[in-house]
């Protein structure tokens, strides 16, 4: 499931419990609509909270291959397509 059909089916969730009446009768002290909002909110809060990236690992990630290139060549090395080309075998 891709961020935006997440964040559109939240959003729907959402959207349809403001716009619902809230019941007269209570169920432990909580409409239906009230236990919907809190059950959105909990969940994507935990969504969020697997979401996060260490920062550690950002770190040790080589990035686009443009910045590969560019650190590559502003320091003297060969570009990421020749680095490349001497690793691969010749057939």
């Amino acid at each position: 499931m891709t961020a935006e059909s997440y964040a559109k089916s939240i959003e729907g969730v959402l959207k349809s419990a403001r716009e619902s009446e809230p019941e007269a009768e209570l169920q432990a002290d909580f409409s239906d609509r009230d236990e919907l909002l809190r059950a959105v909110a909990l969940i994507a809060v935990l969504s969020m909270d697997n979401v996060t990236d260490e920062r550690g690992k950002q770190g040790r990630q080589l990035g686009a291959a443009w910045s590969q290139d560019h650190r590559r060549t502003r320091m003297g090395a060969n570009n990421v397509l020749e680095h490349r080309r001497k690793r691969s075998t010749w057939r």
